[in-house]
């Protein structure tokens, strides 16, 4: 026999029907239609019946009542249908039901409720379908995915399966069509690795001419002073480097961030995916001063001196010294 209360064992569904105002509409008919005993055969909005508010005061919550009526779900909603101050007929409509006699009232709400039931049930179907957030708790297959990497440009079929697809999708609003900057950067760097993150821009680079690009007397290449040929045998850039400083570290996580490394290669895919392919970036790695460990005769270290250990460390201060090129032009 069919238990008219069918949910008294769910602590969540009963904290509903004490006070619906506290749940969102959404959320509330996704609780609501997963009836265990329910016929699947049978479409989930005959179940409820979606009434129409005739409330035009500013809504405070996404629900105005919630009961149990014959085995039937009555709800009335504040944020979508035909009456009230979110629907879509005018107020007028409204505050003429308002002032009628209570008799007439009710008539005309249970006829409009007829078409208010449908539209709402679709509008919930829809939201189901392309509400993001709902998509990623419902959807095992993550179809959502797709979505928001199209937002930044990343192609998942241009890339092996990587832990960090889920990282593109969090931060798609930071990647979409604009350049890069320090914020975007840190903050997907921090939530990624857990640590205190710095990024200098600007990072001063000089470079040493070939014989061959220097102009010489008696060429036949049309050079002119200021548009494509400048004095000297140096030319400096500061726009195309900058450096990572990570730390301070635990001496477990500074052995992961040397080159080569796990981290370390992982920082190097972020790089790779979501910067501009001609950047250079060096990081510095910073140890805290209290994981400082000094070279010993005779132990088991496979590390080079400031890559772990150190000859006389100081104490007193954490070592960022150390820095290598994680992405750099062959």
């Amino acid at each position: 026999m069919r238990s008219e209360r069918w949910w008294q064992e769910a602590s969540v569904i009963d904290g509903l029907f004490h006070t619906p105002t506290a749940y969102e509409f959404i959320q509330t008919t996704r609780l609501l239609r997963h009836d265990p005993i329910f016929n699947q055969v049978q479409h989930w909005a005959d179940r409820f019946s979606f009434e129409s508010s005739i409330q035009l005061n500013f809504p405070v919550s996404e629900l105005e009542s919630l009961n149990l009526v014959d085995d039937k779900i009555e709800l009335k909603n504040l944020m979508v249908g035909l009456l009230g101050i979110q629907g879509a007929l005018p107020y007028s409509y409204t505050q003429k039901i308002k002032l009628s006699p209570r008799k007439q009232r009710d008539e005309v709400q249970k006829f409009i409720g007829l078409f208010n039931h449908k539209l709402t049930a679709q509008y919930v179907d829809s939201s189901l379908v392309y509400n993001l957030p709902v998509r990623y708790e419902i959807d095992q297959n993550n179809h959502y995915l797709t979505i928001l990497h199209a937002l930044n440009g990343f192609v998942r079929q241009q890339h092996q399966p990587s832990e960090l697809e889920d990282f593109f999708a969090e931060f798609s609003g930071l990647m979409q069509g604009q350049n890069n900057n320090v914020h975007a950067l840190k903050t997907m760097l921090h939530c990624v690795f857990k640590q205190k993150i710095e990024i200098k821009e600007f990072i001063v680079e000089t470079f040493q001419l070939n014989d061959v690009q220097k102009t010489s007397l008696g060429s036949l290449a049309k050079n002119a002073l200021g548009l494509n040929t400048f004095c000297g045998e140096k030319v400096r850039q500061v726009d195309g480097k900058i450096e990572v400083q990570i730390g301070p570290l635990t001496y477990p996580h500074y052995l992961d961030y040397l080159p080569g490394k796990g981290l370390s290669e992982q920082l190097r895919k972020i790089f790779k995916s979501w910067c501009d392919p001609t950047l250079h970036v060096d990081v510095r790695l910073i140890l805290k001063r209290t994981d400082k460990k000094a070279v010993q005769i005779g132990a088991n270290q496979s590390l080079g001196l400031g890559q772990g250990t150190f000859l006389m460390p100081t104490l007193t201060e954490d070592h960022n010294e150390f820095c290598y090129a994680l992405i750099r032009e062959i």
